[in-house]
């Protein structure tokens, strides 16, 4: 799990928040892995091992939608010397193909 996280209070805690680090007491021990789920029973537990400081996951931003219209648009443009679905250059209708499955995240048919 390599995402941000961002330190927060244990009052600011609450139970369903998910561990962006490893906790660690002030020994070194560790006291919940990363990745963990916050319950109510071990925020209490932090509270008694003197944790004050958390670092909670933050939520990354959904990716754009893909507009496959700007996306033929944009490969229209790049192959302007190759008109779509001709047969006459196979190299570059394949590979027109496959730039526009990446692009708009379709399965490579074969």
């Amino acid at each position: 799990m390599n995402r941000a996280y961002q330190l927060t209070p244990l009052q600011e805690a609450s139970p369903g928040m998910v561990l962006g680090e490893v906790l660690r007491d002030e020994k070194g021990n560790v006291l919940l892995a990363q990745g963990v789920v916050l319950t109510e029973g071990m925020l209490a537990s932090l509270a008694r091992h003197g944790v004050e400081i958390l670092p909670i996951l933050v939520a990354s931003p959904a990716a754009p939608p893909i507009d496959a219209a700007r996306v033929q648009e944009r490969l229209d443009h790049v192959f302007r010397k190759h008109e779509r679905g001709s047969n006459d250059d196979w190299a570059t209708t394949i590979l027109r193909q496959y730039i526009e499955d990446f692009r708009l995240q379709r399965e490579v048919q074969r």
